[in-house]
């Protein structure tokens, strides 16, 4: 279990490695929610392309992007989210916690490299 968070001018990168719990997701997300640079950032990205074993089920993914998607409350403004893997099972479980953004100015993506998860956040 082990997380590095990354601010960074406009956002957050934050780079996961060894085996990932939905625990440690959550205790990253209140770290994050809790700084005051959160309300002005404009993309997180969750790099799980270190990560040897991840072990968060579907419905913890569901229960992250709930808690996510409240967050949203406090930073209205667009905010991209990505999630960067090429686990073939990960990937599923990350669908399904970028669905919760749906209907708030969030959104998500999927990438497979940390360069594609930039060229999309600078895209505007």
């Amino acid at each position: 279990m082990a997380y590095k968070i990354i601010w960074e001018e406009k956002g957050i990168l934050v780079t996961f490695s060894d085996t990932v719990t939905e625990q440690e997701v959550k205790a990253v997300n209140d770290i994050i929610y809790g700084d005051k640079r959160f309300d002005a950032i404009t993309y997180q990205i969750a790099d799980y392309s270190g990560a040897s074993n991840i072990l968060i089920s579907p419905k913890d993914a569901k229960i992250i992007g709930i808690l996510d998607r409240t967050s949203s409350i406090w930073n209205p403004r667009r905010v991209r989210n990505v999630v960067v893997t090429k686990n073939l099972q990960f990937i599923p479980i990350a669908e399904i916690y970028l669905r919760e953004f749906e209907g708030t100015p969030w959104e998500g993506r999927i990438f497979e490299t940390l360069e594609q998860a930039y060229e999309w956040i600078k895209a505007d």
